[in-house]
């Protein structure tokens, strides 16, 4: 199963690169170059490092705390950047493929978006997901992680000719985004295996996830 997830992932991956525009390449080409001449992702949370607690709400209103989500074993959080985006779509699809795999090593998934109001509860019917989708308030568990950065002037022109407008979609009048980054936190909080990278067409394969998770779930 896993194996296929991956060449799924990775197809789709190729084929949604071939239909991007001049635009969406100059737009993606700035986008990745800055977030590494910046690096914004050297300040993300690392291996080692203790997992900040959070209490989100799900795609429902529901509350859930990290505490809660590793108590019975490791927890798999992954950012992505919201619904619009397809290769975060691809991911999520991905997931939810592995997601009988991770739980049958003790895991629990959660996936975190910055999007707000219903947001969430559509991507979830449109892809027919179930994951635990939690809304990031106010970008609060990005920021603790070190996966949220201010979106560049450049970028935010791009897409707002594409019609996206994330003060709506994330309640904030400020945009920003995470980069797309996937964590492993063992039942103690502390972080297993990390995955932070600023070309957001790469994600992580749920067979990497599921190595880590095997790992993770051996501490107690």
């Amino acid at each position: 199963m896993l194996d296929q997830t991956k060449k799924t992932l990775d197809r789709i991956r190729t084929e949604l690169l071939t239909t991007f525009s001049a635009a969406d390449w100059e737009s993606y080409n700035h986008l990745v170059s800055w977030l590494r001449d910046t690096e914004v992702a050297s300040r993300a949370l690392k291996v080692g490092d203790d997992a900040p607690d959070f209490l989100l709400p799900d795609a429902d209103g529901r509350l859930h705390s990290s505490e809660e989500l590793r108590r019975n074993g490791p927890l798999v959080l992954s950012f992505f950047r919201g619904g619009w985006c397809p290769f975060c779509s691809a991911e999520l699809c991905a997931l939810q493929a592995a997601k009988d795999e991770f739980e049958s090593v003790g895991a629990t998934l959660a996936v975190l978006t910055p999007e707000t109001r219903d947001f969430p509860r559509q991507l979830k019917r449109g892809l027919g997901l179930d994951l635990k989708v939690l809304s990031d308030v106010d970008y609060g568990v990005a920021m603790s992680y070190g996966v949220l950065f201010r979106v560049p002037d450049e970028t935010k022109a791009h897409y707002s000719k594409l019609g996206y407008d994330f003060g709506a979609r994330h309640g904030s009048p400020i945009w920003m985004l995470p980069i797309p980054a996937t964590y492993v936190v063992d039942a103690k909080g502390r972080i297993r295996s990390a995955f932070v990278e600023p070309d957001f067409t790469v994600r992580k394969e749920p067979a990497q996830i599921l190595a880590s998770l095997r790992q993770a779930a051996s501490v107690r």
